[in-house]
């Protein structure tokens, strides 16, 4: 097995406005940088199949985007579309400009997608001259105290946490950091360029690994620091991913990893309904949202939400009829299993998949190859933001995770295509 790893810097050159949260201060240009975004690459070579892993350091990656980006990829290396795995780390103190549809209003930005598209394929020229020999070890644990279920902290969870290191001799040449939580730290009112806590912890374990690790969060859809939160500023973003980076670091032993045998499944759902069924529902959550920024003394996080309720609602209202598809791979690598997901997945369905999953290991990367929001349980539809800001109608999000399911254990998937199988 081979690997080798590099590292874009995508700060931007343009003006940009910050994606995720909707508020008077975010219809205006960012006012400066805080710490300087990145796309890192992981290259991996297994019994001759390549595989490349790359983050973003923005809210959400399209697929018009990500195909755009892909297309770039295979003019410099050799190597299959599905096995091409790019993902944004969801800060969302990011820059505008990878998503396929505007965020909460926020306009397009072609000259920084432009930007980050020289970046990352400037940066993976010489990837493959770097490819080396490695041995990959695993090291895995939980996470708590810092972030859980938003709406209740005594809830089961996705805790689960890995490293993966690449060793060549005694050099530590590429790594994968997983934790599961939105890199949603920094509030509505801060102004500057940051990748928040995904960036904050990568750099922390940086420093351990002598490496920058490439590093994704998964099923976190419902996940956030707010149950632990004790203030929205840098301050307690370097409490938080201070805290975490230190669970990581001493997660345990590392183990030997076997990759081998690359087997890739690729999976495509369609979502397909009539959005004028729930316009009466939709208008009834407006008024809801409408009814709580009308209080007094509303405390910031449920102004922030309930402002975006209100916006996401609205745009719904405009749109008679949804269809989209639900696409990504399931990638079968000896002892792991990895899972790409195009959205935000409950914290519960990743759980699922776990137990499902027949290998000694499981990762799944969510937000990645494109964005199709969230994905809810149907027992929480009309309780939390992330269902009435969700896309997927009730009941749709467990015949996905049903599906995909199918795949990690005895069950059959509808309709799987084996686009590569190295047997």
């Amino acid at each position: 097995m081979k690997a080798a790893t590099c590292v874009a810097d995508i700060t931007p050159k343009c003006a940009v406005h910050l994606c995720g949260y909707v508020g008077e201060a975010r219809k205006y240009t960012a006012k400066g940088i805080h710490d300087h975004p990145l796309a890192v690459s992981l290259l991996l070579e297994i019994d001759g199949v390549r595989l490349l892993f790359i983050s973003i350091d923005v809210i959400t990656l399209g697929g018009e985007k990500a195909a755009v980006i892909k297309d770039k990829i295979q003019k410099i290396l050799t190597i299959e579309n599905d096995h091409i795995i790019i993902s944004a780390i969801h800060t969302h103190s990011g820059a505008n400009g990878l998503d396929d549809m505007t965020v909460f209003g926020t306009p397009d930005n072609p000259e920084y997608f432009a930007y980050v598209c020289e970046q990352i394929t400037d940066s993976i020229q010489h990837l493959e001259q770097q490819l080396c020999e490695v041995q990959a070890y695993i090291t895995t644990g939980k996470v708590h105290g810092y972030y859980s279920k938003r709406t209740d902290k005594h809830l089961p969870f996705e805790d689960h946490a890995a490293i993966i290191t690449f060793i060549h001799g005694d050099t530590v040449v590429a790594a994968m950091c997983n934790f599961n939580c939105h890199a949603t730290v920094l509030g509505v009112e801060n102004m500057l360029v940051s990748s928040d806590l995904v960036g904050k912890v990568r750099s922390l374990m940086k420093e351990d690994l002598g490496v920058t690790p490439y590093t994704f969060t998964g099923a976190s859809g419902d996940i956030s620091n707010r149950q632990y939160r004790q203030g929205n500023d840098f301050a307690e973003l370097d409490r938080v991913g201070s805290g975490i980076a230190e669970i990581l670091r001493n997660m345990g032993p590392y183990e030997k990893l076997g990759l081998h045998h690359v087997q890739t499944v690729s999976y495509d759902h369609t979502v397909s309904y009539d959005n004028t069924w729930y316009f009466k529902e939709y208008q009834k959550g407006i008024r809801d949202a409408e009814e709580v920024l009308s209080r007094k003394n509303i405390s910031l996080d449920e102004w922030k939400l309930a402002t975006s309720e209100k916006t996401l609602l609205e745009k719904k209202l405009q749109c008679e009829k949804v269809e989209f598809h639900v696409r990504g791979v399931v990638l079968h690598l000896g002892d792991l299993t990895i899972v790409t997901f195009p959205g935000e997945l409950a914290s519960t369905f990743g759980l699922q998949l776990r137990r499902k999953c027949k290998t000694k290991h499981f990762l799944l990367i969510g937000y990645a190859n494109d964005y199709q929001g969230y994905f809810m349980e149907a027992q929480e539809y009309g309780k939390t933001y992330e269902t009435k800001a969700s896309n997927t109608p009730v009941g749709e999000s467990e015949r996905i995770a049903g599906e995909l399911g199918g795949l990690l254990g005895e069950g059959l998937f509808l309709n799987p295509i084996i686009i590569w199988n190295t047997d």
